[in-house]
């Protein structure tokens, strides 16, 4: 009679066929949801479909709310050369005759052929040369800051989980939760006081602007985005780091880490194709309710370093009746939570092959 397999090899026939991580479940016949490229297209069309609703709500709703907060005949009652003719102007050019849907209406149907409409706080010029402006100035800000935000939270988090209780992890711990506890304001002010107050005084050089954007060159723009970039990017951090961390240390007690461990998998292999892969899940769900924060603009930011992005421009708008400025901005805010939602959830299929989109 022939006798079966020897202990260690039935151990490692056992772990084989045990418990897999979510990226191996292909393995042993079983059918491999692969992300066909049409389905993706297709769920992708079907979202894009989907958050037009999404973006007629939020745009009406701000059209209604600033129509009724706000009266853009209120700022000629303090001028005293204004006649009726001022008052005519600002009826025909807001439509005040008309009732609010149709108003709405009218500015959708110019919104989208192209015409976003004069900004009048902003000396009559044309919304869309001040929409792009202050675009690409944010786009200054948020682009820097959320590439380190990616790259330092992943780095922070992972290590702090990975080595758990050490000496590395206690002080990216009390870094972060003195970040979660600094408010932003009072974090961009430290700033301000440390490199254009102390530095200059005790070491007699500059080394960063702490207002304003300088484009004179190369230099003077690397010294003026620093500050405010760090102002974003530390706040966020510390709440990106730790989340990643609790992800990582609930995954790596999973039962498919172990196995893998156990089948003599490399450590350098469990943790970038099974445990990386697998905690940056979540992640991906942070980052894109950060990225559409950052590239919608951060109001307090901006204004401690008079920053010219979209932030200031939105209160600025909203405070001087600005109708069709503050319409394009919401409008651009609103449009990018609704893309790097979509971006995030067309990454849960890169990183996890269970996920189908059909």
């Amino acid at each position: 009679m022939q006798g079966g397999p020897d202990g260690p090899a039935l151990i490692r026939s056992i772990l084989a066929h045990s418990v897999r991580s979510p990226l191996d479940a292909h393995v042993a016949g079983e059918p491999h949801p692969t992300i066909l490229g049409t389905s993706l297209f297709i769920f992708a069309v079907r979202r894009l479909i989907t958050a037009i609703p999404v973006l007629i709500i939020a745009t009406f709703a701000t059209f209604w709310a600033t129509s009724y907060v706000v009266d853009p005949t209120d700022k000629l009652a303090l001028c005293t050369t204004c006649d009726e003719s001022a008052y005519d102007r600002i009826i025909e050019l807001y439509e005040l005759d008309k009732p609010v849907p149709l108003r709405y209406t009218s500015w959708l149907g110019d919104f989208v052929t192209g015409d976003m409409g004069q900004a009048t706080s902003q000396g009559e010029r044309p919304v869309s040369d001040i929409f792009w402006e202050r675009g690409l100035n944010t786009l200054y800000l948020a682009g820097p800051a959320f590439i380190l935000l990616i790259i330092l939270g992943t780095f922070t988090g992972i290590y702090s989980a990975l080595r758990q209780y050490s000496l590395g992890d206690y002080a990216i711990t009390s870094v972060s939760y003195l970040g979660l506890a600094m408010p932003t304001f009072f974090f961009g002010l430290l700033l301000q006081v440390v490199f254009a107050i102390w530095v200059p005084k005790y070491l007699g050089f500059k080394p960063f602007w702490s207002s304003g954007l300088h484009l004179e060159s190369p230099l003077q723009f690397l010294r003026s985005v620093t500050l405010p970039v760090m102002t974003l990017m530390f706040v966020l951090l510390a709440g990106d780091s730790r989340f990643i961390r609790a992800a990582v240390l609930d995954i790596k007690s999973a039962d498919y880490i172990r196995t893998a461990r156990a089948k003599g998998v490399s450590e350098r292999k469990v943790i970038t194709k099974h445990l990386f892969r697998n905690a940056m899940i979540p992640a991906v769900t942070l980052w894109s309710l950060n990225a559409a924060g950052l590239f919608g603009g951060s109001l307090i930011t901006e204004t401690i370093f008079s920053w010219p992005g979209f932030g200031r421009l939105l209160l600025d708008a909203t405070f001087a009746g600005d109708l069709d400025l503050t319409m394009a901005i919401v409008f651009a805010i609103t449009s990018l939570v609704v893309i790097f939602n979509l971006l995030a959830d067309l990454l849960y299929g890169v990183l996890d092959p269970r996920i189908r989109y059909d």
